[in-house]
């Protein structure tokens, strides 16, 4: 019997394509290597400080954690937060999102475009905003006589609730925008009332986009630092504890304890969340499913747009006291309109931190975006030996705390071999690797809806890897990229947990400046910056929708 003839693909030789896979191999090790330096390698720096002392390993530094009464207090304060903001968040997240994709109400554009509105705004505002109403210099707390400002646990739960009820928003309304609406015809034709029908079947269909959101709430409020460093006074959390052992004592073994520890409730929210969906099936879109809206009971219907429509303004009034706070000479006392916040008087670096921001947002956009679309290409289409190894290590930093992050990175790069501290290069990587997760599976998403046979067809004719990615593929992933670049865009512009402990003298950023300047006693500064920055970030989205076209161009969820 003679040997079997060889097939080679028309137009490609045996040599070409042991050359494609050598890059694909080059591609695939780059990129892994840029995660183990840039994700895993400061975790196990952190790691390894919490466990080791001059005289080696040891649990010292976690029986000093739990020893502390005053430690654990903060720990419990964190949980207890976490917890009460997660509640209300999803809550009010599910009114909202039932209001906008279930019924009739009038003005759902609007609600829907409020409720989304704090995903592009520095993660504080809210707390700035609540401070001008209600701070001890705040217009309902002069205006209304009150002993009392909202320093503290309230202060922080009503700035959480507001700061991340676009994350659980978005989730809610993506799953229950999918539930068929015959469903519930069915069980109101069988006698169940309108309430019935929504806790036992549109809510019990929604189960899993309700424990989602809540998870991620969760975490988002477990990690959060802006608002509980604004607005918390003397009610410390774990995040603003690392803050102070980094910054004010220079404690690092503390510091590294600390984090794990922080990261430990969301690890076990994500176990949690895991098995309460467990295995069941919760399909909802079907072939003959239908999503049309049904009539809503004038009951309802005027019950959600009191409750919908007023979270709506009230999220319009806080954003809107930003730009009046800028513009007042004197919050409190002197209500007259200036322009005097805007020439910074009150620090010498002037607008400059604003610039350093769009560096940093710029850069991190490009590279972020450039660095994602490899690593989805390489991951779902190419499927080399470590695909799936590659795909988890650039999904990792979902789990991890802003202030992990930044510990990790001062730890792991102010040494060598890779000194990076007192440059552009950590901040840049910092947010670049921190956001990678939500980056990835958006383009591996994209990349799943294009026929690979658009692909196969190019190699066919002779193109590489290389050009069937740039001159085929990336062509088709034109929205996807833009809106990958809005998303690392405005996380370079309002990040504030990871790089406070990064920046450098002589670097400022915006989002550091902000929570300087209210922290000196100048809100006036802090507002001034907010609106530059709020203005950039709106002007950059309208501008890429402009530019090609406002359906291709989408603000990714965090």
């Amino acid at each position: 019997m003679g040997a079997a003839p060889e097939v080679v693909t028309a137009g490609v030789s045996p040599r070409a394509g042991r050359r494609t896979d050598a890059t694909v191999a080059a591609v695939t090790a780059l990129v892994a290597l840029l995660l183990v330096v840039f994700v895993v390698w400061p975790v196990l720096r952190v790691l390894g400080t919490s466990l080791t002392s001059p005289a080696g390993l040891t649990l010292a530094h976690y029986a000093e954690f739990f020893g502390s009464w005053r430690l654990f207090r903060i720990l419990l304060n964190s949980l207890l937060v976490s917890a009460v903001s997660t509640v209300i968040t999803v809550t009010l997240a599910l009114v909202l999102a039932y209001a906008v994709t279930r019924t009739t109400i009038p003005g759902k554009r609007f609600i829907s475009l409020m409720s989304l509105l704090p995903l592009i705004s520095p993660p504080f505002l809210v707390s700035l905003a609540f401070i001008l109403l209600l701070g001890r210099n705040g217009v309902l707390t002069h205006g209304l006589g009150l002993s009392w400002s909202i320093y503290g646990f309230t202060g922080i739960v009503v700035s959480q609730v507001f700061t991340f009820l676009p994350q659980a928003y978005i989730l809610l309304a993506n799953v229950l925008g999918n539930i068929d609406s015959s469903l519930e015809e069915a069980a109101e034709n069988l006698g169940a009332g309108t309430l019935r029908t929504l806790s036992r079947v549109t809510l019990a269909l929604a189960r899993p986009g309700l424990a989602s959101a809540a998870l991620i709430v969760f975490i988002l409020c477990m990690t959060d630092f802006g608002n509980p460093i604004l607005i918390g006074g003397r009610y410390n959390v774990l995040a603003t504890e690392i803050y102070a052992q980094v910054i004010g004592m220079n404690d690092f073994p503390a510091a590294a304890t600390m984090s794990v520890v922080l990261l430990v409730p969301c690890l076990l929210a994500y176990v949690v969340n895991a098995s309460v969906i467990g295995t069941r099936s919760y399909v909802t879109v079907s072939a003959g499913a239908r999503t049309a809206l049904r009539p809503t009971p004038p009951l309802v219907r005027s019950v959600l747009l009191v409750v919908a429509g007023g979270l709506a303004l009230g999220i319009a009034v806080i954003y809107a006291l930003i730009p009046l706070g800028s513009l007042v000479r004197l919050w409190g006392s002197d209500w007259s309109l200036s322009w005097r916040h805007y020439g910074f008087e009150s620090t010498a670096e002037g607008a400059r931190p604003i610039w350093n921001s769009v560096q940093l947002a710029l850069a991190a956009g490009v590279i972020g975006t450039v660095l994602a679309l490899v690593t989805a290409y390489v991951s779902e289409r190419k499927r080399p030996p470590g695909a799936r190894l590659l795909e988890s290590l650039s999904l990792l930093p979902a789990a991890l705390p802003g202030t992990l992050v930044g510990v990790g990175y001062i730890l792991a790069f102010n040494v060598p071999p890779l000194v990076l501290t007192g440059t552009l290069a950590i901040l840049v990587a910092s947010v670049v690797f921190w956001k990678f997760p939500v980056a990835v599976l958006a383009a591996i998403n994209a990349l799943k809806q294009i026929d690979p046979a658009i692909e196969e067809a190019a190699v066919s004719l002779g193109a590489g890897h290389v050009r069937t990615f740039t001159r085929v593929v990336l062509p088709l992933l034109t929205g996807t990229a833009f809106s990958i670049f809005v998303y690392f865009f405005i996380n370079g512009m309002v990040t504030v947990s990871a790089v406070i402990f990064l920046i450098y003298p002589g670097f400022n950023l915006g989002s550091v400046a902000i929570l300087s300047q209210v922290e000196n006693g100048y809100p006036g500064v802090a507002c001034a910056l907010g609106t530059i920055i709020l203005a950039i970030v709106i002007g950059a989205i309208l501008l890429l929708r402009v530019v090609i076209g406002g359906e291709r161009v989408a603000i990714l969820k965090s």
